[in-house]
């Protein structure tokens, strides 16, 4: 099966916030951002992630693989290589995947008790 979706995906929004200002500790409710891959294709998708900011020069690429008719929910706070995201910055983030895929962004923001969740389907390139 062709893979749905597109090879470049943009999120110009992006910020984590700092973890000690979370009202949750547990990995299901700490603040986090998440880019969420469907890769629908007979391909493992090898995708490219690089975050740009207001003050410095862009970060990454960071590097993942999202198998054949799977999907991975890619957390930014669990970025480590080639840096860790950094919290309390503003950044965006641009995802380029060598077979179509979708993704859409989430952030779940747990600095207040009650969280809130935000969630879009990243602009496609």
């Amino acid at each position: 099966m062709t893979g749905i979706g597109r090879t470049m995906w943009v999120v110009p929004e992006g910020y984590l916030p700092p973890e000690e200002d979370s009202a949750h500790s547990s990995r299901e409710l700490v603040s986090h951002e998440a880019a969420c891959v469907l890769n629908t294709g007979d391909r493992a998708a090898h995708l490219e992630l690089t975050l740009y900011f207001t003050d410095r020069e862009p970060v990454g690429p960071y590097r993942v693989t999202v198998p054949a008719r799977r999907t991975t929910h890619l957390r930014f706070n669990e970025l480590s290589d080639p840096e860790r995201v950094p919290r309390g910055t503003d950044y965006a983030s641009v995802l380029v995947s060598d077979v179509p895929v979708v993704v859409q962004h989430t952030r779940l923001d747990s600095r207040d008790p009650a969280v809130a969740l935000l969630s879009t389907v990243a602009y496609p390139g």
